[in-house]
């Protein structure tokens, strides 16, 4: 049986962590939102791993034009044997209004429906091209 996995976009539930927000992936989201302390708004399927991994990029990327990377507790300098929590978090002034969640949301909706596996190594060689124009190592 082929795996389920999800995108989802999650907001912090630590206190004076109410505004930092990130977007991932999981095959157990209540796992996961349990792990990572947060409150998951907005939930994508995807047919694979890859295809949550395109999806999920294609939120990094835009999160990553409007709003700083955010340090919060419990990541992997703090905890280096088993993090809870990664690097894949950002701070907004306050939360997200509604026409930034939508951007955020439809431009992932976007990837998840034109999404094709044949097409996947493309959406990779543009990230990579986006990540070297900003001076940025992507792996």
């Amino acid at each position: 049986m082929k795996e389920q996995f999800f995108v989802y976009v999650g907001w912090s539930l630590l206190k004076g962590e109410q505004d930092c927000l990130t977007i991932g992936i999981s095959k157990n989201i209540d796992r996961r939102s349990y792990n990572k302390i947060m409150s998951i708004d907005q939930v994508l399927p995807a047919q694979s791993k890859r295809h949550a991994l395109a999806i999920e990029r294609s939120g990094h990327l835009l999160l990553d034009e409007k709003f700083p990377r955010a340090f919060v507790k419990w990541n992997p300098i703090g905890l280096e044997k088993s993090p809870n929590r990664g690097w894949d978090w950002w701070i907004s002034e306050d939360r997200l209004t509604v026409a930034q969640t939508v951007d955020v949301v439809e431009r992932m909706r976007n990837v998840q429906v034109t999404w094709k596996p044949e097409n996947a190594h493309l959406y990779m060689a543009r990230a990579r091209k986006h990540f070297q124009k900003k001076g940025v190592k992507y792996v």
